[in-house]
């Protein structure tokens, strides 16, 4: 049943990466500019893709304990504490292959910062990697994968777990293959009550979470075609918030 939205203030969500390796020092503009506006306000990063899923498994098979986006501190580092001090709440799939052990990494960051201690809520259950979710779904698939071929085999997780997390109070949240939409729908869903079958506030909040999670391209990126239309100071390009 729908039900009436819950008429809240506004809400920013600013993305600061839109695939691994971006650059480390996208996040302190966009956080310096959701402290200035002093809303209620989210910070995403968007580091995952099959292929980089697929390399952060087999990172995670050389060392229990890697596996989520190698930059992942050097992105968190320069903004942790004003997000936690300012109440900027973090949202990424960057947990990759191992978003319990990106979850440490963090904890063990906000540690050596001397921030307060943040409350970091895991999204996991995408990865179908074992045995026994291959064998499973070669069956679906009706095809016949020798074992030492597969690399990863992960499902997509939508936007209700991440809004769940937010609504028990999560400081950050940290996922591994969740729809690159959902960084922005479960905010919104969080922030403003909206039924999950509020199916235009849905599809507006998943088409800002579609642009929004391009980074640069949605800023320019897109846009410009060297040659024939030229955008000046390309290396200075803006991150987008919403």
């Amino acid at each position: 049943m729908t039900r009436a939205p819950n008429e809240k203030t506004s809400l920013l969500i600013g993305c600061a990466a839109g695939f691994s390796g971006d650059r480390t020092d996208a996040a302190q503009p966009i956080v310096q500019e959701l402290v200035r506006q002093n809303k209620p306000a989210f910070l995403i990063f968007e580091t995952l893709a099959e292929r980089t899923l697929a390399l952060a498994q087999l990172a995670r098979r050389q060392d229990p304990d890697a596996g989520y986006e190698p930059l992942m501190v050097e992105f968190l580092q320069p903004v942790l504490a004003d997000c936690l001090a300012h109440g900027i709440r973090i949202v990424s799939n960057f947990g990759g292959a191992n978003p319990q052990g990106a979850a440490r990494a963090i904890a063990a960051l906000a540690g050596e910062l001397g921030t307060r201690v943040p409350r970091i809520a895991v999204v996991h259950g995408d990865d179908l990697s074992g045995h026994e979710h291959c064998q499973l779904l070669e069956t679906a698939l009706g095809q016949d994968m020798p074992n030492q071929q597969r690399v990863s085999a992960n499902a997509y997780i939508g936007a209700r777990p991440i809004a769940e997390a937010l609504r028990a109070g999560a400081d950050i949240v940290v996922c591994g293959r969740v729809s690159d939409p959902s960084l922005v729908v479960g905010p919104a869903m969080a922030h403003f009550d909206w039924a999950w079958d509020d199916w235009d506030r849905l599809a507006r909040a998943t088409m800002t979470g579609h642009l929004l999670e391009c980074g640069t391209q949605v800023s320019g990126g897109y846009f410009a075609d060297p040659g024939y239309k030229d955008v000046p100071d390309m290396e200075r390009l803006g991150y987008p918030i919403a």
